[in-house]
């Protein structure tokens, strides 16, 4: 059993994780908490054990038990959101994990286990394994995201700290946000309205079902603490096996009992066209491949999605 400090711990893989590690681990975990944003419906709704804070303030001092290993998920996510409000995104992602390594560094933690994005990644990369080019990336969040795996290699190499970055290749699953595409997708199709698909939906992406994630991050939990100090590593954490957008809303709409309605709309800017991870150095790693295939995870879903439509 370790003791395990969470960001992020009400959002969409906070939730999930926390459901799962709570099982065998010691956790803390902390969240904003804003009454407009969807972790707020989790916390009222006691489904997991969660605290206000903020990773811009202080959050480890008021521990009595110090975390052996933080898991940093708290983030602002999004490609379009970005773009609107790039110092909300420099507050949290940039300076906010700047926040997390001083406090890690202050109180002693010695790992830590953070959510990085595929959007790190150049675009038109056919495969994206961990050594493929990060310098170009076609968003602000994704440049955000590499700023802050730049910023964790550093301290890991001056201050001891022992990291391993995640890049998640688009998460899916119950739970997942009212501002995600999935949970927009579910709620047009449930209403038989249209959806936007951008280049008719022609643009691949490789959804990965938040439980493989969950239990990528168990492994690694065990993985990190057997390794040198000051070590970074960075793995990707997706399906592997790309399909288009479109295939995505349409197993949506099958699983939903709909028809699919839907208009398009040119690719905006900064979109990636194309994601595919390979996952061979993670699944070398702690043996294991994540594994849930888009039909299980699609039902698993919007299974979900109806049971809260009902409930509302």
């Amino acid at each position: 059993m370790a003791s395990i400090f969470i960001t992020g711990g009400a959002g969409f893989i906070g939730y999930h994780l926390q459901k799962h590690l709570e099982k065998k681990h010691q956790i803390t975990a902390i969240d904003l908490l804003d009454k407009n944003n969807y972790a707020a419906t989790i916390r009222s709704s006691k489904l997991i054990n969660i605290e206000q804070g903020d990773i811009k303030n202080s959050f480890l001092k008021k521990l009595k038990i110090k975390p052996e290993v933080v898991i940093h998920l708290a983030a602002e996510t999004g490609i379009s959101g970005s773009l609107n409000n790039p110092k909300k995104y420099i507050d949290t992602n940039i300076n906010g994990t700047f926040n997390v390594l001083e406090q890690c560094k202050k109180n002693g933690v010695k790992y830590l286990i953070y959510a990085s994005s595929s959007s790190v990644y150049n675009p038109n990369q056919a495969e994206m394994d961990e050594e493929s080019a990060t310098k170009n990336q076609l968003s602000f969040y994704g440049t955000t995201k590499k700023m802050g795996e730049i910023m964790i290699e550093n301290y890991c190499k001056q201050f001891g700290i022992t990291a391993i970055g995640l890049r998640f290749f688009t998460v899916y699953g119950s739970w997942t946000r009212p501002d995600m595409a999935a949970y927009k997708f579910m709620k047009t199709i449930q209403s038989e309205k249209s959806i936007t698909l951008y280049n008719e939906g022609n643009i691949f992406r490789d959804f990965t079902h938040v439980s493989d994630i969950v239990k990528s991050i168990e492994l690694l939990i065990e993985k990190i603490q057997e390794e040198k100090t000051g070590t970074h590593q960075i793995f990707n954490i997706g399906y592997g096996s790309p399909i288009s957008v479109k295939k995505y809303a349409d197993l949506i709409a099958k699983a939903l009992d709909k028809e699919l309605f839907y208009k398009s709309a040119p690719l905006p800017k900064n979109e990636l066209e194309f994601t595919h991870s390979n996952t061979l150095k993670l699944e070398n790693y702690i043996n294991f491949k994540p594994q849930c295939a888009i039909e299980e995870g699609v039902k698993e879903m919007t299974d979900w999605f109806k049971k809260e439509q009902y409930e509302q």
